[in-house]
């Protein structure tokens, strides 16, 4: 009998790429981030025929081309489906995001706690919004994470240095 092999979900860990304390000070969190997402994903997600729902974290914080078209090598080679950007700061989209139009995406920027991240969320959105409606037929999926009260303890848990909401 033949296995099929179920399409797994790509998280794709985006950061500022400035060095000398910036790109530094933010790794830890977003990879954070990205942990704290799959295991989320895996726990409240199945496919159509029950079985748990798989996901692939890029092997670095993506900064720019280089570390999204080596992303990009891992998931084709590990049958991703669709991805999901995580940022918890402000990042050059362009350089960034998943360009693949045969992909869903989504993106969560922590835009409730991080101002810069709304820009970026919105950045993002854009692209791959003109990226998708140009190259293919499928819809972008995008959308932002509550930061309401029941999200918050899960962050904490997994994510360093959030403030606690207002």
């Amino acid at each position: 009998m033949k296995k099929i092999s179920l399409p797994k979900i790509g998280i794709r860990p985006v950061i500022d790429g400035r060095r000398m304390g910036v790109r530094e000070s933010l790794e830890e969190q977003t990879m954070n981030m990205a942990k704290a997402t799959a295991a989320l994903l895996t726990e409240k997600l199945r496919h159509a025929c029950g079985a748990a729902v798989e996901c692939v974290i890029s092997d670095t914080c993506i900064a720019g081309m280089a570390e999204a078209a080596a992303c990009e090598e891992k998931f084709s080679s590990q049958n991703v489906g669709l991805t999901i950007t995580v940022t918890p700061c402000w990042c050059y989209g362009s350089e960034t995001i998943d360009m693949d139009p045969t992909r869903p995406k989504a993106i969560w920027a922590l835009t409730a706690l991080n101002v810069p991240a709304l820009f970026t969320w919105q950045r993002l959105w854009q692209l791959t919004a003109r990226k998708a409606s140009r190259h293919s037929p499928f819809t972008v999926m995008t959308f932002r994470m509550p930061m309401t009260h029941r999200f918050l303890p899960m962050l904490k848990k997994n994510c360093c240095a959030l403030p606690a909401p207002v």
